[in-house]
């Protein structure tokens, strides 16, 4: 069990450090390292987070104390569980000090962005643009055309904020 241990504390470590200096990145399309992947509680950093602390709490003490392997590994669980959450909680915040505020969405109006998701009929995607400081944002968006549908990768212009998302339109549209 100490091995098991060790391995997790290894691996979650080091994916830890690659996804917060690499930030996100995409494996055969699918955006990988992001909670704004489309499933809010899948979050690469968090996920290693929680491998690493379930290690390294785990190996010490399978090593070094005569407990039982299910007091080990339950102890090592809910350490795990612990520092997920913690740091979904601090990812939540930081994404949100970052891009969700309307004055800091409103500064997008007028930039050209990507889609890095389909916005369906009727519907929302998700829209990649360079915020006013240099830094790449990605955000919930709808078109401004609510009966239209935009695939994603295509290129967008922002043209406007509804609530906390962006309101955006197709190049290809534009007149």
């Amino acid at each position: 069990m100490v091995t098991v241990f060790a391995v997790c504390a290894v691996v979650g470590v080091l994916v830890l450090i690659a996804s917060l200096v690499l930030g996100d990145f995409e494996v055969g399309g699918v955006e990988v390292g992001s909670a704004d992947a489309g499933l809010p509680w899948l979050s690469a950093p968090a996920l290693a987070a929680a491998v690493g602390v379930f290690g390294v709490v785990g190996w010490p003490l399978s090593a070094g104390a005569s407990l039982s392997t299910p007091v080990v590994v339950g102890a090592a669980a809910a350490s795990g569980v612990a520092a997920y959450g913690l740091l979904m909680l601090v990812l939540r915040a930081m994404r949100r000090a970052q891009t969700g505020t309307v004055a800091g969405l409103r500064a997008a109006v007028g930039t050209i962005g990507e889609l890095s998701m389909e916005i369906p009929a009727g519907g929302w995607g998700r829209v990649s643009y360079v915020d006013s400081e240099s830094v790449r944002a990605t955000t919930t968006a709808i078109l401004v055309d609510p009966a239209a549908v935009a695939a994603a990768g295509a290129s967008v212009l922002i043209v406007d904020v509804e609530g906390d998302r962006l309101v955006v339109q197709p190049l290809e549209t534009q007149a």
